[in-house]
C-alpha cells in the first residue's frame, strides 16, 4: 500500500470519531511524526512494519486518546516538548503568556524566573530559548512531571533549575530565593465543573494540574500572590494564565498594595487570559 492510499483510509477511520477536516489533519501529523513521511511522496510504498505502526496509533485515536499522548510529543512555541498524562498538553493560549514576558522582559533587566507547577517545562524552557540570559526555575509537586520537564530541557538544549516543592506548604518558602519575576497557569477548574468537561480532558490528563476544591477555586492564585508578597524584587512581576469566565472576580483579590500596577490582558481573541501584576522598584 502506498503512503496515499494509507492516509485516506486513516482519514476515513478517524470521520467516526471527529469532522473531516480534524480527520485530515490529525492524520498528515501521524503521517509526519511517525513515519518521517512527506506531502509530495504520496506514491512512497509503506513497509510492513511502517503500516503495524500505524495500527495501534488509530486505536488510541479512535479511543478519545488526545493526539499528542498518542504520539508522545506536543508543539509549543516553536519547539518540541515530550508529553505524557503526567502532564497537561501545553495550550496555544500559553503560547500567549510566554510572549508577554518576553515582551515585558524587554522593558526591564530581568535576570531570573520561576514557574510554578510548571508541568512539561513548556513556559521556563521556551522563555531560557529565547532568553538564555535567565535564569530559570520550575517547581512542581508531581515528580512524573518534573522528569519530562527535565526530559524537555534536555531535548531544547537549555538549562534550567527543577526542584520538587508544594506550594501550598509555605513552611518550605524560605527554600526560595528571590526572583525577577514569577509566572504560573496553576489549577483553577472546580470539581463540580468536572462533568462539564470534554471527556478527553477527564480521562486523559491530570487532575492535579486541572481541579481546585469547590469551596475555594483561587486557591493557588491566592497562595501565590502571597508568595510573591515575599519572593519578588523589586520592579518584578507576577504573571497568571487565568480563566476568562472568573479573571475579574480573581483581579479583585489581589492584596491592596501588592502591586504598583496590576491589569488583565486579554488574548488574542479578546479574551481575559493574563494578569499581570507589577511591584515597584523601591
Amino acid at each position: 500500500m502506498n503512503a496515499k492510499e494509507a492516509y485516506h483510509q486513516l482519514v476515513t477511520s478517524l470521520e467516526s470519531a471527529m469532522d473531516t477536516r480534524e480527520a485530515a489533519n490529525v492524520a498528515l501529523i501521524v503521517f509526519e511524526d511517525t513515519l518521517s513521511w512527506k506531502q509530495d511522496q504520496v506514491s512512497r510504498v509503506l513497509s510492513q512494519s511502517e503500516l503495524q505502526e500505524l495500527i495501534p496509533i488509530e486505536e488510541r485515536l479512535l479511543a478519545g486518546e488526545p493526539l499528542q499522548y498518542v504520539l508522545g510529543m506536543a508543539d509549543f512555541y516553536g519547539l518540541k516538548f515530550k508529553v505524557s498524562p503526567a502532564v497537561l498538553i501545553p495550550r496555544p493560549e500559553t503560547e500567549e503568556l510566554v510572549y508577554q514576558i518576553l515582551a515585558s522582559g524587554k522593558q526591564y533587566s530581568w535576570k531570573s524566573g520561576l514557574d510554578i507547577g510548571t508541568g512539561s517545562g513548556c513556559i521556563p524552557i521556551s522563555l531560557k530559548k529565547d532568553r538564555p540570559d535567565w535564569a530559570m526555575s520550575g517547581i512542581d509537586v508531581s515528580e512524573a512531571a518534573l522528569t519530562i520537564a527535565s526530559a524537555n530541557a534536555s531535548l531544547n538544549e537549555v538549562e534550567i533549575d527543577w526542584k520538587w516543592q508544594d506550594i501550598l506548604d509555605k513552611d518550605s518558602w524560605s527554600k526560595l530565593p528571590t526572583f525577577d519575576f514569577i509566572v504560573s497557569n496553576p489549577p483553577y477548574i472546580p470539581q463540580r465543573e468536572r462533568s462539564l468537561m470534554h471527556s478527553t480532558v477527564i480521562d486523559h490528563e491530570p487532575a492535579l494540574a486541572l481541579f481546585v476544591p469547590d469551596e475555594d477555586p483561587f486557591l493557588f492564585y491566592r497562595t501565590i500572590m502571597q508568595l510573591a508578597m515575599q519572593k519578588l524584587n523589586p520592579g518584578g512581576a507576577l504573571f497568571f494564565e487565568v480563566n476568562e469566565f472568573n479573571a475579574k472576580a480573581l483581579l479583585k483579590l489581589v492584596p491592596d498594595g501588592l502591586f504598583d500596577t496590576v491589569k488583565l490582558i486579554p488574548d488574542m481573541q479578546g479574551k481575559d487570559r493574563i494578569l499581570y501584576g507589577q511591584v515597584s522598584t523601591t
